[in-house]
């Protein structure tokens, strides 16, 4: 099955090689059909999520009326709300999801395209010295089959594409510039692309430490690992990241170019969504503070109880005052029996 999907793709690139017989501009037009296919999913998703934010208030509320309660029952009451308004969680991660496959389809295709054998090496190499091109899933007729088959390299503007950037530094230096100024280009448009995301939020994208991470770590980490891969799959980096930077310009500006625009709208929602949690913080917090305040109640109760042994004395006098401050009225009867009698004299 796997087979029959990475002979239908060396088809489309062996296509493309015909109308441009180079290997990189092959891959690039390659790249564009899979971004362009996919382009709808990015819109939908990025149409989802701007929904789910403008929901945010109510989901907000959902939560705060849950918290601290029974979670299974927040959340069929959050998917009971999903379903009501038609909105699916997952549907932001959806584009991201689409790229991981077809990544490793172009690996499998590249890997199988510069499949090296002994047996197609032509006369005049060396005998077993160097392993030669023998193209898997190309059909034998094809001209990219033709060009590739008994090659040792696979260039294009200079650059072998079957080559990795750590096997042609091993080389030497100078051979491996070309392809580490590839990855470098190829993580600055990752960055490029990190930043027009998060641009769009109404804080810059500072509210979301997941944001900072996305932007920081992501594409360097896909720089480090390019760096074992063959300079083809850099190729396809670089060309799909370049494409989501002028897919990313035209959502800004048409979901998020004007006040009225959806997007406008949804960073609104997001930021009652955040006043909302706030409040709810500050209120939890107020009533911690109030409720640390207030007075013992151990001392009125043996202050009633006294100032009522005492015979009866009102709590506005200074003597009931005075047993309600040692806690124990009672103990205070012959001070006020001795009053009583400096009167009588």
């Amino acid at each position: 099955m796997f087979d029959t999907i990475f002979e239908a793709s060396a088809q489309v690139l062996d296509f493309f090689y015909a109308i441009v017989p180079n290997y990189a501009i092959a891959i690039m037009l390659m790249t564009l059909l899979v971004m362009l296919i996919t382009t709808p999913l990015t819109l939908k998703g990025t149409r989802g999520m701007i929904k789910m934010q403008l929901l945010q208030p109510e989901l907000k509320k959902i939560q705060e009326k849950h918290k601290g309660g029974d979670r299974q029952e927040m959340n069929a009451e959050l998917m009971a709300f999903y379903q009501e308004n038609e909105l699916n969680p997952l549907g932001g991660c959806l584009p991201l999801l689409v790229q991981a496959p077809v990544f490793l389809l172009l690996f499998r295709l590249i890997q199988g395209l510069t499949r090296r054998t002994v047996e197609a090496c032509p006369e005049g190499v060396a005998e077993g010295v160097e392993k030669c091109f023998d193209p898997k899933y190309l059909d034998h007729s094809s001209q990219l089959y033709g060009d590739l088959v008994g090659k040792t390299e696979m260039k294009s503007f200079g650059l072998d594409l079957a080559l990795s950037t750590s096997d042609a530094i091993g080389e030497s230096i100078v051979k491996g510039m070309p392809y580490l100024v590839l990855i470098l280009f190829m993580i600055g448009a990752q960055y490029v692309q990190q930043k027009q995301v998060s641009a769009r939020s109404a804080d810059g994208g500072m509210a979301m430490p997941q944001q900072k991470i996305l932007l920081r770590v992501m594409p360097a980490f896909f720089g480090v690992i390019s760096i074992n891969f063959p300079a083809a799959l850099v190729v396809y980096w670089v060309t799909s990241s370049i494409y989501r930077i002028g897919l990313q310009a035209y959502i800004t500006r048409s979901l998020y170019g004007h006040d009225d625009a959806p997007g406008a709208q949804a960073n609104k929602a997001a930021a009652e969504a955040r006043k909302l949690a706030k409040d709810a913080k500050d209120a939890k917090g107020d009533g911690k503070g109030a409720k640390s305040s207030t007075p013992a109640k151990s001392g009125n109760g043996n202050t009633k109880s006294g100032d009522s042994k005492a015979g009866g004395a009102k709590s506005g006098d200074a003597d009931s005052g005075a047993g309600s401050g040692n806690g124990a009225g009672g103990k205070y009867q012959p001070s006020s029996k001795k009053k009583k009698n400096k009167r009588r004299r």
